[in-house]
């Protein structure tokens, strides 16, 4: 089991190294920073207003986001079948 535990931190220190993923906490962080975006944001959640989403979701730091968002969902969906792979060829169940 602590092999196991070993791996599994391995292959999460190999993931938050992937560039994808360091674009993205970029982008969060970003996203963080731009202080007229989250007072738009804030504004938003009180008020619902069509035009202040479009504005939202047309700035630049937030379509930099949703674009790097989108890469790390491509990496986990390529993670999973990869999985899935190693689901079929290797099976840790007991036998009974």
């Amino acid at each position: 089991m602590k092999e196991l535990m070993e791996k599994l931190e391995q292959l999460k220190n190999e993931i938050s190294n992937e560039d994808v993923v360091r674009k993205y906490l970029e982008a969060k962080k970003e996203i963080f920073n731009d202080k007229e975006l989250i007072s738009k944001i804030e504004e938003y959640n009180r008020s619902f207003s069509t035009k202040l989403k479009q504005e939202i979701m047309n700035s630049p730091s937030f379509l930099s986001y949703k674009e790097k968002e989108t890469d790390v969902n491509v990496l986990i969906l390529a993670i999973n079948q990869k999985f899935k792979e190693l689901n079929y060829t290797f099976d840790c169940r007991k036998e009974e």
